[in-house]
């Protein structure tokens, strides 16, 4: 209750805090009738947002911990393990929860379910028992694995096992109520999905299992698992889920709150194109099924979606190493900067050894370097003289690297303004380059097209020539 009061005292503070830098900004104003913001203007906006980013990350982080505290007001731990480290004398007690918790002078009186020590509750079985930490294995020797149900503050009942998780805790939350929701119940986890949610070798991995196994709640278990080993360096926004639907997403959405951290980035698959490729349109399955489609059509469609015409792209992409690859001209101003027979030179001056990623790879890094080298010519260009000339005084302090710069001449200055300048504005055309943007992808795609009655036999498919000059004429 303490820490509860002293977190609420802390939000409150930092909700004050907020209206008052809000309020801040209402005294700031426009110089020069309003067309643009004056520098000490400038600097007080970004003192003030400053101050109100800090306060938010506070009051969100109080927020989010006062939350944590009410779960474990009701529930503070639901195992106990006693202990014995190796070359130590004493036996050691510690109690597990759904998070840490520590007294006035920091001592652990609750371990988090995500900290080393906790794996063996989930694996170890008594006796000597093994486990990971960030600076390798330890060994204990295990005495006693006790669980709790703990139900607002009280024990209801416990049990002593030599199991991972004992059949009667099992049980018992089953028993619990049903929800449309999906818990984030760490109480139970199996040993075998504790092996998927600790770990931390594997660069990819894939869980398999019938439905209804609990894939889904070790890999939402696994991200609160790595939320918690790297934090300070991953965050939940930087996690993307996949979902099949949105009824999914939405069943457990509060399966990571319930763990006591933010949501990471849900999404469907579709959701995902819509945002990246947004001049892409996809077609649903619904529309699939609500389209009236001919014999001829449906031959096609059916041909175009199995898996042996990606089979057929992946290997005529091959093919690609040694002729047929269109490239798109890189443009800066209007005008041609780097033509499209330059990058294909590029492409294709390496040896067959290298696979279409890795042409791409060295294409790009040869470009970049291109790049480079045109923009030391294009400082000497008369519209970079001119953008110089016409450059105001807080323009200039903006292109500075401090705002008492000096330099040994005027050419020095210049010379220094010209490259801030032109690198500015090219960064349109390196990020041009650096996105593959260079690659003709429908262009591409057509020749493959074209391609196709030339590498399969389509009159075993129900397809025509005619058909397909069709098809592929509509594409374009």
């Amino acid at each position: 209750k303490k820490s509860e009061n002293r977190l609420q005292e802390h939000m409150d503070v930092a909700e004050e805090d907020l209206k008052v830098i809000n309020n801040a900004f209402d005294d700031i104003h426009l110089g020069m009738d309003g067309d643009s913001i004056s520098m000490d203007a400038a600097l007080s906006i970004h003192q003030q947002q400053q101050m109100l980013d800090e306060r938010n990350n506070s009051w969100q982080q109080s927020r989010q911990r006062l939350g944590i505290l009410k779960k474990l007001e009701k529930t503070p731990f639901f195992a106990r393990l006693d202990f014995q480290e190796k070359g130590e004398p004493k036996k050691e007690s510690v109690y597990i929860g759904l998070s840490s918790f520590t007294d006035e002078k920091d001592h652990f009186l609750v371990y988090d379910w995500r900290a080393p020590i906790s794996s063996i509750y989930y694996d170890g079985k008594l006796g000597e028992v093994k486990y990971q930490t960030p600076d390798g294995e330890q060994s204990v020797d295990l005495f006693l694995k006790r669980q709790f149900l703990v139900d607002s503050g009280k024990i209801k009942a416990y049990f002593d096992t030599q199991e991972t998780i004992g059949d009667q805790m099992l049980l018992e939350v089953l028993d619990g109520k049903s929800s449309t929701h999906m818990k984030g119940i760490v109480k139970t986890i199996q040993s075998e999905q504790n092996k998927i949610i600790r770990d931390t070798k594997s660069k990819l991995l894939f869980v398999q299992g019938a439905a209804g196994s609990g894939k889904t709640s070790a890999i939402l278990q696994r991200i609160a698992f790595l939320l918690y080993r790297y934090r300070g360096t991953l965050t939940s926004s930087q996690v993307v889920m996949f979902a099949p639907n949105s009824l999914f997403n939405d069943y457990i959405k509060d399966v990571l709150p319930e763990m006591g951290e933010q949501n990471m980035v849900q999404m469907t698959y579709k959701q995902f194109l819509a945002r990246r490729l947004p001049n892409l349109t996809v077609e649903s399955l619904a529309q699939q099924f609500e389209t009236v489609v001919d014999t001829d059509s449906k031959n096609i469609g059916k041909f175009v979606s199995d898996i042996e015409f990606f089979k057929i792209l992946t290997n005529y992409s091959k093919l690609l190493g040694q002729s047929g690859m269109a490239f798109k001209d890189i443009k800066f101003q209007g005008k041609v900067f780097i033509p499209k027979e330059k990058i294909q030179e590029f492409y294709y001056s390496y040896g067959p050894q290298y696979n279409l990623g890795n042409r791409l790879d060295a294409t790009v890094d040869r470009l970049v370097k291109m790049l480079h080298r045109k923009m030391g010519a294009e400082m000497r260009s008369n519209w970079v003289s001119e953008r110089i000339e016409n450059l105001d005084k807080e323009q200039l302090q903006a292109l500075y690297n401090a705002a008492d710069q000096e330099f040994k001449n005027g050419d020095e200055e210049k010379k220094f303004l010209a490259r801030k300048i032109v690198a500015v504005t090219m960064q349109g055309v390196y990020k041009y380059i650096k996105h593959l943007r260079f690659l003709n992808v429908a262009g591409n795609y057509l020749n493959f097209l074209k391609a196709v009655p030339k590498i399969v036999d389509l009159e075993q498919r129900g397809i025509t020539k005619e058909q397909w000059e069709e098809y592929t004429t509509n594409f374009v």
